[in-house]
């Protein structure tokens, strides 16, 4: 079972478990500031919307959204009607067809096989405004583990990994956060 497979199968634990957390919202908060006003934002793996979603439309964002979760995606799109969603693997999806002006992806990337994530982030930078900025969840630290939601297997390149497969890619680091849940984001810009 892939992530996508076993999300589906857990959606309602998920859901219940996500939407009671706040953990990482003051991160995204602070990096919704960093964002021109009224910022075209992709979130990969948007799930039910809670709490993620919610803070990046209280910023004022315009936002769309990507789950493979039909369930997940169902939920999502009773609790925001207006923002455009679509139904696809991140691996697959065609982004709409778009680019915008960031992309957030907070408990996804350490889902993929390695040479997934490297294709992933090399696939945001192209949906992306050049200056475009893109934040991503997971662990400086390179390693493997069981998810915790799903028990799907999880793999970590490592902060310096992540930052050269960024570099490949055309962008830049601009930041990294923890929030107070003890999980590693990174900031990056499209420079090419």
């Amino acid at each position: 079972m892939d992530a996508s497979q076993a999300y589906e199968h857990h959606a309602h634990t998920f859901l219940a478990g996500r939407d009671a957390s706040g953990i990482g919202t003051r991160v995204i908060e602070h990096w919704c500031r960093t964002l021109p006003a009224g910022a075209t934002v992709i979130e990969l793996a948007c799930g039910g919307g809670y709490p993620v979603t919610r803070v990046l439309r209280e910023a004022g964002l315009g936002v769309w959204a990507v789950d493979s979760s039909p369930t997940l995606l169902a939920t999502f799109a009773q609790r925001f009607p207006e923002i455009p969603v679509q139904c696809a693997k991140v691996q697959e999806s065609d982004f709409f067809g778009r680019r915008f002006d960031a992309a957030l992806a907070v408990g996804l990337i350490f889902l993929l096989p390695e040479a997934e994530q490297v294709a992933l982030l090399a696939r945001v930078a192209q949906c992306l405004e050049p200056g475009g900025r893109f934040l991503f969840m997971a662990p400086v630290e390179q390693g493997a583990w069981l998810d915790l939601n799903t028990g799907v297997g999880c793999r970590s390149l490592g902060q310096a990994a992540y930052e050269g497969h960024l570099s490949d890619a055309g962008f830049r680091m601009v930041a990294t956060f923890v929030d107070k849940g003890g999980n590693h984001y990174y900031d990056a810009q499209r420079v090419r």
